[in-house]
């Protein structure tokens, strides 16, 4: 009896040790495309990228980074949908990950799917709360939905967080344009100035501002 549970336990073992082995080597094997798949999106050849990440993916199905990345290659592509299903894949395997829900926010605002785009950017606000580009665009999206009071609220958030955000400035230096606050909006569009001197928007809103202040 004891011999035959010895056997078994040693079968047990064996069995395991080979099976942490085997997934030890496609975490690499995955890791590796996916690491090469960055390579080739830095250099914009997107369509051995989009290969790389597919291959990644083939080895290890609930590979999110991999899908997230998938879909940042097909974006560059122009193939929006599929961008769209891998960002939403990248977000079923792991819903903890913000730059997927801040990456589909942006595609979906892209394709004027406004109100979608911004629960994706409160979704990534709520896991991280401290990501100043995503209030810039939330901000953005809002003060096109004619909520300006959000709006205004989401591009303070994204200065305090990063003060030589000079395109949030310019943007929260229009919106409170937008509601007579040119004094204010002057001040805000002078920072965006002071941050980028080349910033040609923030130049024409400055002058627009001052002009009509008079």
């Amino acid at each position: 009896m004891w011999i035959k549970v010895s056997i078994i336990f040693v079968a047990l073992v064996t069995y395991w040790g080979y099976w942490l082995v085997q997934e030890k080597h496609k975490n690499t094997q995955s890791f590796t495309y996916n690491e090469r798949g960055n390579i080739l999106s830095e250099l914009r050849r997107y369509d051995e990228a989009i290969e790389s990440y597919q291959q990644a993916i083939l080895i290890k199905i609930n590979y999110s980074n991999a899908y997230n990345n998938l879909a940042n290659a097909q974006k560059q592509k122009g193939q929006i949908e599929k961008s769209i299903a891998n960002y939403k894949e990248a977000i079923r395997f792991n819903n903890d990950y913000t730059d997927a829900y801040s990456n589909l926010g942006v595609v979906l605002s892209e394709q004027g799917n406004f109100q979608e785009a911004i629960e994706q950017f409160r979704k990534a606000l709520h896991l991280n709360p401290n990501l100043f580009l995503v209030h810039n665009n939330m901000a953005t999206l809002l003060n096109r939905q004619g909520n300006i009071a959000d709006a205004i609220s989401h591009y303070q958030q994204a200065i305090t967080l990063y003060p030589k955000f000079a395109k949030a400035h310019n943007n929260l230096g229009s919106a409170l344009a937008g509601q007579g606050k040119l004094k204010e909006a002057i001040e805000y569009f002078e920072n965006a100035i002071n941050f980028n001197p080349n910033y040609v928007d923030a130049i024409n809103n400055l002058e627009i501002a001052r002009s009509l202040s008079k």
